[in-house]
């Protein structure tokens, strides 16, 4: 490497240092090290486990509503010229992804066949049903706003979408997600108070020995570092260990819930394990060096 044009090599007697700090700080305090470590493990589990439903709920309610469709029905007076006309500009609609025309008399038909054997629909003379068209949006959240626009056109009579079923299940995920992120929240505080009074007794312990350093010269960071490490290592182990008994577990359940759980539209495979191992192992470093980067620095700053 160089700096300023000069030539610098590692200096590994300062990593050596360092890492044998590091070493002498958990072996200097290891309940309270296992104490960390236990804590970052079974908030990541809790974390993890609550992050994976989640995921699965997503899925179904994306599922779901994803099937919603916008049921416009037409005018007995309307033409068959100024019905195609409306299709084709609900195809144009970039928010629309399918369009389908269903006329009067395919759709007393397919009435017949769901019906048979329980209502007989011989006696009626007429077709009482009206011309329909039935509309797909791309994203679940512009179903709304499609069906908004079709009550506007004057060839449309009524407009159904289950508006009340939809609007639940909008508003159910939304309060969950708030809960979750408060579940979330709390888990990352609890987690990041008990490795921060840990670094900061191990700080407390060794506080001779730093005041020693100090005098003869050893920088603020020298000093610190070893400490924010042993934070970073207690995240990430502790992240480790609580993604070990979440595999276990989602290899255990997984295929026990779907069976258990038909009538639910599951597809647990479709859930990122491991994008969201990553976010775990990435939030458990996170805490760990953030608690003990404020532990030692409070510590040190009141020294």
């Amino acid at each position: 490497m160089t700096r300023n044009g000069v030539a610098t090599t590692l200096d590994w007697g300062k990593v050596k240092f360092f890492w044998g700090e590091v070493a002498q700080n958990f072996t200097r305090n290891v309940t309270m090290t296992l104490t960390s470590m236990g804590t970052v493990a079974v908030s990541i589990v809790v974390l993890g486990a609550f992050l994976f439903a989640r995921e699965s709920f997503d899925s179904v309610v994306k599922n779901v509503v994803g099937q919603v469709v916008v049921a416009a029905y037409l005018k007995d007076n309307v033409a068959l010229p100024r019905i195609g006309q409306l299709v084709a500009e609900l195809r144009a609609d970039p928010r629309i992804d399918g369009v389908k025309y269903v006329n009067k008399a395919d759709a007393l038909a397919d009435l017949r066949r769901r019906l048979r054997g329980q209502v007989n629909l011989n006696i009626i003379n007429t077709n009482p049903l009206p011309n329909a068209i039935i509309v797909h949006t791309r994203n679940p959240a512009d179903v709304p706003i499609v069906a908004g626009l079709l009550r506007s056109r004057p060839e449309v009579a009524v407009v159904n979408y289950h508006s009340a079923t939809y609007e639940k299940m909008v508003r159910m995920e939304a309060v969950l997600s708030v809960i979750g992120l408060g579940i979330i929240v709390l888990l990352l505080i609890a987690t990041a108070l008990i490795i921060y009074n840990t670094i900061r007794l191990t700080v407390f312990a060794r506080q001779r020995e730093i005041n020693i350093m100090q005098l003869v010269g050893a920088t603020r960071w020298t000093i610190r570092w070893p400490f924010v490490l042993e934070g970073t290592l207690s995240g990430i182990i502790g992240a480790a260990a609580g993604l070990v008994v979440l595999w276990a577990g989602y290899r255990v359940l997984s295929p026990k819930i779907v069976i258990n759980l038909p009538f639910l539209p599951l597809n647990l495979a479709a859930v990122p394990v491991g994008h969201l191992a990553l976010e775990l192992i990435v939030i458990g470093a996170l805490v760990g060096t953030l608690a003990s980067l404020v532990s030692v620095s409070r510590v040190m700053a009141s020294a």
